[in-house]
């Protein structure tokens, strides 16, 4: 095997296992350790038009959301991931994401993909950027935020 293969297989598993650690600090309620796998100047967005930009305002934006749960539980399937260069990738990849709020009342289930851009750095592979789309939900929150749509062919 070419070295420039090989080089590609690790990638591409450096890339998945980016993608669980995110989810298993996510469900540690560890954000600090959940953002650093994006770039300092990384963005996201998780609805709506609006872009979150920086790793400082990732970590401000989703520390408040996952303070209203008492436990989550995500899990990360169905990964696909596109090479665009020996530095620069995309991935896509199933979410299913399981909450129970620290006030009582209905847990909330997230079904979504998220759907990144990665780039390699010298700390290894990082989302430059990320964006949640979403096939549904059941027990949805009153007041949450639009949420984009997965869209599917007709």
């Amino acid at each position: 095997m070419d070295e420039a293969k090989l080089t590609q297989i690790l990638d591409r598993q450096a890339i998945t296992d980016g993608l669980h650690w995110y989810t298993r600090w996510v469900d540690l309620n560890r954000v600090d350790k959940q953002v650093e796998i994006f770039t300092e100047d990384g963005r996201i967005k998780f609805g709506g038009d609006q872009w979150i930009e920086g790793r400082a305002n990732i970590e401000a934006l989703i520390t408040p959301l996952v303070q209203v749960y008492s436990a989550t539980h995500h899990y990360i399937t169905n990964v696909e991931i596109t090479f665009d260069s020996a530095e620069e990738a995309r991935s896509q990849c199933y979410l299913h994401a399981w909450h129970r709020p620290a006030a009582g009342g209905d847990d909330f289930v997230l079904y979504a993909q998220y759907h990144d851009r990665w780039v390699k750095t010298a700390d290894g592979w990082r989302i430059k950027e990320r964006r949640l789309k979403t096939a549904g939900t059941v027990g949805r929150p009153e007041g949450m935020a639009g949420l984009e749509p997965l869209g599917r062919a007709k």
